[in-house]
Order: C-alpha cells, then sequence, then structure tokens
C-alpha cells in the first residue's frame, strides 16, 4: 500500500448555530457503535481524480451535519461542530482489480479502508464517518466507507452513498430528513444494560448466491404449506435451517437457538416516513426454536412470515416509539444462554447505482464479517437473486458448507461470475 494522502473533510458551509447540538434518537441510544464497512469496486479504465471525492464529499456533508461532528460523553449527544471526516487516497502496489475480485479475503480488504475503522467499535471521539479511494495497479479503483452505525442503519448508509454519487455528478437532490428532529423524541427511562457482540478475526466467512430459479424451487417445496413465500423470507429460513443442521453436526445434539432478523420500519408507519430517512429506524422480531421438530423448512418459513406480521404496521409513532422503550431492557436477555443468528437484508442492488462520474461500481458488498453466527443478505445485480455473506467459527462453517441440502440451491459466489452478471444487466 501506498498512501497518497490522509485528509481530514469538513462541510463545504457552518453548520448553523440552531443545529449545533444533536440529541440521538431513541433508537440510535439502543443502537451499538460499530461500524459498518461498505466496499464499491469500479474498473473505468478512466483516470480517475479523488478531488471529485473530496470536493463533493465536502458539499453533501453540509446536509448529513451531524456525520461531521463527534459524540459526547453522554452517548446521546452529538457536537455538530463540523470537525469533519477521514478521507484517504491510497494505491495498492503488485495487485489488479482482477486479482482481488478473484480473492478478495479479509487481510486484502483491511488495506482498502483508513487505518483503524474496518469494524471498529466505539465511536466516542471519533468521526462517524472514514472512507477511501484506492487505486488498483493497471487500473480500477475501490471506493469503501465505514460508517458508524450510532447515526445510520443499513438504508441511511444506502442513500448517504447514493446521494453523494450524485453530488459527484454534479446532480443535487433535496436534504435528507433527519429522523432524530423530526420524530418524537424519547429518552431511556433507565440504564441501558451493556450488550457486548464478541468479534474475532478468526471467524470465517463465505459468500454464496441463491439464483432466481434455485429460488423458485425453493419456494415450490412449500407449496400448499406456506402462502406466497417471499424471496427474502424462503432464503432466510433455509440458511438458518442449514446453519441449525451444521451445529447439531458439531455438537452432536439439538440445541435450542433463536434467530434475530432486522426489519426496516419506515414502510411500516402510518404514514409511512420518506425513504431519504436518515439515523436508525429498524426494529427486529425474534424466531425461538425449542425442539429440533420446529426447524423444517415450511414451520421456518410461517415463524418468519409470523414474525413480520406481528411487526405490523403502526398508526401511531410514539406509542410505538415507547412500546420500544418499554421493551428493550429485556433485549439482553436475547444473548444469554443462547444460540444467536443474526439476520438482515440490505437492498443491495441499490450498491449498483452508485456512479460517481465513471460509471456503476461492478460489485458491492460489506468486508467479511467479524462477528459469528451473522448473516448478510443483498440482492444480486439483477434484482431477482440473492447473494449472502456468512460469518460462522471454523468447525461450523466446515460442516455448513459441506451440506448437501445448501449445494443443491446455493453456489460458492466466486466474485468474477457476480461481476459479469453485474455487467450484462448494466
Amino acid at each position: 500500500m501506498e498512501i497518497i494522502s490522509k485528509q481530514i473533510i469538513k462541510p463545504s458551509s457552518r453548520t448553523p448555530d440552531h443545529l449545533k447540538t444533536f440529541k440521538l434518537s431513541l433508537l440510535d441510544q439502543l443502537t451499538l457503535h460499530t461500524y459498518t464497512p461498505i466496499i464499491l469496486l469500479y474498473d473505468s479504465k478512466t483516470q480517475i481524480s479523488g478531488d471529485v471525492l473530496k470536493k463533493s464529499l465536502s458539499k453533501i456533508l453540509t446536509k448529513y451535519y451531524p456525520f461531521a461532528g463527534r459524540l459526547k460523553e453522554d452517548g446521546i449527544t452529538i457536537d455538530c461542530n463540523d470537525e469533519g471526516v477521514v478521507f484517504v487516497e491510497a494505491k495498492i502496489i503488485g495487485c489488479r482489480l482482477s486479482d482481488f475480485l478473484q480473492n478478495p479475503n479479509y487481510k486484502t480488504q483491511s488495506l482498502l479502508f483508513p487505518e483503524g475503522f474496518l469494524w471498529k467499535g466505539s465511536c466516542i471521539g471519533y468521526t462517524f464517518l472514514a472512507t477511501q479511494a484506492t487505486y488498483f495497479e493497471g487500473g480500477g479503483m475501490a471506493v469503501t466507507i465505514s460508517m458508524s452505525h450510532k447515526v445510520a442503519d443499513a438504508p441511511s448508509v444506502g442513500i448517504f452513498l447514493s446521494d453523494w454519487a450524485s453530488m459527484a455528478r454534479g446532480e443535487e437532490r433535496p436534504p435528507p430528513l433527519i429522523l432524530a428532529t423530526s420524530i418524537p423524541s424519547l429518552d431511556l427511562a433507565y440504564t441501558m444494560p451493556e450488550i457486548e457482540i464478541e468479534m474475532s478475526e478468526t471467524l470465517i466467512t463465505k459468500r454464496y448466491v441463491f439464483h432466481a430459479e434455485n429460488i423458485s424451487r425453493l419456494k415450490r417445496s412449500v407449496s400448499g404449506l406456506v402462502e406466497n413465500p417471499t424471496k427474502i423470507g424462503i432464503v432466510t429460513a433455509f440458511l438458518y435451517r442449514c446453519a441449525v443442521a451444521a451445529s447439531m453436526a458439531k455438537l452432536g445434539s439439538f440445541k435450542k437457538s433463536t434467530l434475530i432478523q432486522l426489519v426496516n420500519m419506515r414502510p411500516r408507519m402510518t404514514p409511512p416516513l420518506p425513504e431519504n430517512s436518515i439515523g436508525n429506524f429498524t426494529w427486529y422480531f425474534t424466531t425461538s426454536n425449542n425442539h429440533q421438530s420446529e426447524t423444517s423448512l415450511e414451520n421456518l418459513v410461517l415463524q418468519m412470515k409470523k414474525g413480520v406480521k406481528d411487526l405490523g404496521d403502526k398508526d401511531d409513532l410514539h406509542d410505538w416509539l415507547n412500546s420500544v422503550r418499554d421493551s428493550a431492557y429485556n433485549v439482553k436477555e436475547l444473548f444469554d444462554n443462547l444460540e444467536i443468528y443474526r439476520f438482515s437484508h440490505v437492498r443491495g442492488g441499490s450498491f449498483y447505482q452508485m456512479n460517481f462520474g465513471w460509471g456503476n461500481p461492478k460489485w458491492g458488498t460489506i468486508a467479511d464479517v467479524l462477528v459469528k453466527n451473522t448473516f448478510i443478505l443483498y440482492d444480486t445485480p439483477d434484482g431477482y437473486g440473492v447473494e449472502v455473506v456468512v460469518s460462522l467459527e471454523e468447525e461450523h462453517m466446515r460442516l455448513f458448507q459441506s451440506n448437501e441440502e445448501l449445494l443443491e440451491f446455493a453456489s460458492v459466489n466466486k466474485t468474477f461470475q457476480l461481476v459479469s452478471i453485474a455487467q450484462s444487466r448494466m
């Protein structure tokens, strides 16, 4: 690696005094500090200047002014002091884009992020956002961002990237809706127990692709038992079933477990919140299985459908936030004495529209995950399939990836194959 420059990018105009103090929303307060690392890869042969990224980032930060501030020691207040965000320009010597695509391992991925920001923990006293532009030998580049979950959930990260890319192309969009300033302000009436999610670089991350025809086959396998299963619902249930089977093979017996599924609540409000609402506005449902008999695919799909239905459509935002506050204290119990599997769905198709002026990215993904039993689902570039990032402990992964059912419906993602799919759709 050769670092070309490392700078702090500040908003192009000063944040007004009446916006200087920013209080996190209830859902922001309940969220972990962990930074989410996103990788966008471009194969443009043209000479790309980092100045375009820096100037547009400075401009877009005026609309996303909390991102350029710093979290105070109280953990719930941001000083919107325009201190700015980290921006690094670098180049990789002796590594072509094609080399990376065929073996995107964690060690190489870490080079694409500003030092110390890949899966960074606490954000107190640090920038909420760090980004890097990395040039590959022979052409092509990576644009990465690492964003603290404390100020942005997955939909927020997608909107920010899209707005930044538009600004770089010279297209200015309306400012986002900053949720913490626009929804009822509630504080926790208690001290939230600390939830520690262990992170480890010894975990194994694998990537799989479920093509549309195999998703249709999975749906047909539960037809007559489940009405209109969704693409994400059927794939999630199938992956959970495979993970439980691998756990049984590892332990020699069934162990009760819980699936946690994150859900974007914006469209579930009445009226729905705008898509460009920035902050944390996801909640979850759980599916617990106490007996092996409960892990048939149709039963798991039904449990998934029930979990989504029970979240329901919310007619009163204030009442719903109150219910979240009342139930949040018990969240820690989910992490005690149970095998937890964490699932989330990112509408990854939007990654393929992040055009900063030199074409759409050929691949967009999250960096290898350092939290065990984590499954992150993305739409494939064509919008019909599902790409999955899976993180498990080594022995668990060995048994998981040898599961015959898994091999029947999912293919190990050779990244360059996914890139060819993306190119064929553009």
